[in-house]
């Protein structure tokens, strides 16, 4: 059970929440109702909060906010270096490494 003090658990207070076989059967309905309605939809499985659909505007707005944290991640680190320096391409990977790192805890 998500614990109401997760992001997951404030969402699906916020969020109206479909289980991902009815969110299959109303998929379209759905759509349309965050497309034109700005709505936020959770999709549990097994009970538990899974996916979200947002209007895409929200979800280029994150990739922004994401790339914008990336690159002053990447200016810190350049002004107070900590070890070997990297290539772009390394220093991405490991950048999303630790995001889905921390993600999962």
């Amino acid at each position: 059970m998500n614990s109401p003090y997760t992001l997951a658990g404030v969402y699906s207070f916020l969020m109206e929440m479909y289980p991902l076989v009815e969110a299959r059967n109303q998929l379209g309905q759905l759509v349309g109702r965050v497309r034109h309605g700005q709505e936020h939809i959770l999709i549990s499985e097994y009970g538990k909060p899974a996916a979200a659909l947002i209007p895409i505007s929200e979800l280029e707005e994150l990739q922004r906010l994401r790339d914008e944290a990336d690159i002053a991640e990447a200016q810190a680190r350049e002004a107070n270096p900590s070890g070997p320096s990297m290539s772009h391409d390394d220093f991405m990977a490991q950048l999303e490494a630790e995001d889905r790192q921390e993600a999962a805890s």
